[in-house]
């Protein structure tokens, strides 16, 4: 397949580090010098089991370049970017490529098809503990990836399965789900809680579990409440499960959303917050503990 990639970091890196060692064709959109080290030597992945490098087709900063339309493009970058990214990446889009965001967030799809009316367009997440540790180089922490990624119910486009046949023979987990819609909400749900939480308070997520768990509760239950207004059947075994997930987490351990406000960068607080106040109050849903912190964290922003 002709794969499009934008965004080289530690998802987008990581994804071209597999589909290029794989065979695939393999388009990366990257910029600086993580381009230039890309450029000279490919991406390359380090492992508990050392550093491989591999060639992606081509890599550029600038789409236009390649001469080529994708049969299916990732988008593996901030939700604060996506919009401009999906434009940019007009040079790749076919009037058959599938195009799939794999960033942070619930609506990412929805920006896509904004920009790409009629267009096939799946929502997506992954799971995946990687970084970029130095230019041209991804570090990655633990086995590998799942990505889940599907079409929305009416849509029943072969399209998805074919992209996901060619992540599995790279080496990366997949699922093609049957309620997408639901999936990316179970992912959102830990994230928008717990990066609400810890950059409203200034603190890692062991104190927020343990000085500020009713909080954290709440806001489990308002997103949702919301997450149902929008079609996600998020039940009681998925809040169980995030439960579970926080009992691993290390006292010191951070959300990416806190280290971005702490570092002065721009942060995913309209993605994960924001998100769920506008939508709370179009749904008539009442989300006081994410408003306050949203109201809290917007005045941090100015």
């Amino acid at each position: 397949m002709k794969i499009g990639i934008v965004g080289a970091g530690g998802v987008g890196g990581y994804l071209a580090h597999r589909l290029a060692e794989a065979g695939e064709l393999v388009y990366l959109v990257a910029r600086g010098a993580h381009l230039e080290a890309i450029r000279e030597r490919g991406i390359c992945l380090k492992t508990k089991e050392g550093l491989s490098c591999a060639r992606p087709a081509a890599v550029s900063d600038n789409p236009a370049d390649f001469g080529e339309t994708m049969d299916a493009v990732l988008f593996c970058v901030k939700g604060y970017d996506l919009k401009e990214a999906a434009r940019k990446a007009a040079p790749m889009v076919g009037s058959d490529t599938l195009l799939v965001p794999l960033g942070n967030g619930v609506g990412n799809a929805e920006v896509i098809a904004k920009v790409y009316p009629g267009h096939a367009v799946a929502n997506g997440a992954v799971y995946i503990v990687s970084h970029v540790a130095e230019p041209g180089v991804v570090a990655l922490v633990g086995r590998g990836a799942l990505v889940v990624m599907g079409m929305a119910k009416s849509d029943a486009s072969p399209k998805p399965k074919a992209l996901a046949e060619a992540l599995k023979k790279a080496g990366v987990k997949v699922v093609v789900s049957e309620d997408i819609t639901t999936d990316v909400w179970k992912k959102y749900l830990l994230i928008a809680a717990m990066g609400t939480l810890t950059s409203c308070y200034d603190v890692p997520m062991g104190v927020i579990l343990q000085k500020h768990r009713g909080e954290l509760e709440e806001a489990f239950r308002e997103i949702i409440a919301v997450g149902a207004a929008e079609g996600a059947a998020l039940g009681e075994e998925d809040l169980e499960m995030v439960r579970r997930q926080l009992e691993r987490v290390p006292h010191d351990a951070p959300t990416s959303m806190w280290l971005d406000f702490k570092a002065g960068r721009k942060t995913e607080l309209e993605q994960l917050t924001g998100y769920i106040v506008r939508k709370g109050a179009e749904h008539g849903i009442d989300v006081p503990t994410m408003h306050r912190c949203y109201e809290i964290l917007k005045a941090h922003h100015s």
